[in-house]
């Protein structure tokens, strides 16, 4: 495994691998979070409490990222997220995803390069943790996209305006780009329900996690590393192979 989010997906596995044995829904739920900054002082000195994080992001009246993203998206908010979208929500379909994960501390200056990107580029929906405790965690910029296409334009084009941003990375996601700070994942679909890819991804990881016998940490990342594979997810790059989640052609 090479990479940024190829060694913090094998990290979280081996700690996760390390601790007490838990239910299968604590290790998963441990594994999602993996990589999230911890809450300190500093941090709620600079970013505040509640909803004031919308400074930092430029979205309160008359902030710049605002105003930028007004022009483009119609705007609500939800619990731990606030949306974009420029179409109604149940018009929205989506084939891929981006992660766009700057360090807490970049955001001031890098979320506006990011909503202008995403703005000028068509991007037609996206999300972005809500509160301190949703700009801490690695997942906390996501784009939807209904072509893989679409999204490597933008993601090429944040790249380009990205340029030096600190990467947080998101564990379990596919790299692109910027040393951790863009990566992909898609959601599989189980009927009408459309899941996360990175629950989906943990679920099974740490299902095969608990089930292997408590010997070495070595024995029991692999044993996980095995089950992904078998459920259609390359493990080294963190992408579904063809025929996963019961499609022809995955993208």
């Amino acid at each position: 495994m090479t990479g940024r989010i190829a060694r913090l997906s094998l990290a979280a596995l081996r700690m996760a691998a390390a601790r007490p044995r838990s239910e299968p829904a604590t290790v998963a739920r441990w594994l999602y979070r993996f990589g999230t900054v911890p809450r300190g002082p500093a941090l709620d000195r600079d970013f505040g409490t509640d909803d004031d994080p919308m400074t930092v992001l430029g979205l309160t009246i008359g902030g710049r990222a605002r105003r930028t993203l007004e022009a483009a998206y119609d705007a609500t908010s939800y619990d731990g997220w606030f949306s974009f979208a420029r179409v109604p929500a149940d018009r929205l379909q989506s084939v891929c995803k981006l992660y766009v994960s700057p360090r807490p501390e970049a955001l001031a200056d890098a979320f506006l390069r990011i909503a202008t990107v995403f703005a000028q580029g068509g991007v037609r929906s996206f999300k972005v943790g809500r509160g301190i405790e949703g700009l801490l965690r690695p997942d906390k910029i996501v784009a939807y996209f209904e072509d893989r296409a679409h999204r490597e334009h933008v993601a090429e084009a944040l790249r380009r305006s990205l340029l030096g941003c600190p990467a947080q990375g998101v564990p379990f996601s596919e790299e692109a780009g910027g040393d951790g700070l863009l990566s992909g994942g898609v959601d599989p679909q189980a009927g009408d329900t459309v899941m996360s890819w990175r629950s989906w991804v943990t679920t099974r990881l740490a299902s095969a996690l608990t089930a292997a016998p408590p010997s070495d940490i070595d024995v029991r990342v692999n044993a996980a590393l095995d089950a992904i594979r078998a459920a259609g997810v390359d493990p080294g790059r963190w992408t579904p192979t063809d025929g996963a989640f019961g499609l022809p052609n995955a993208p």
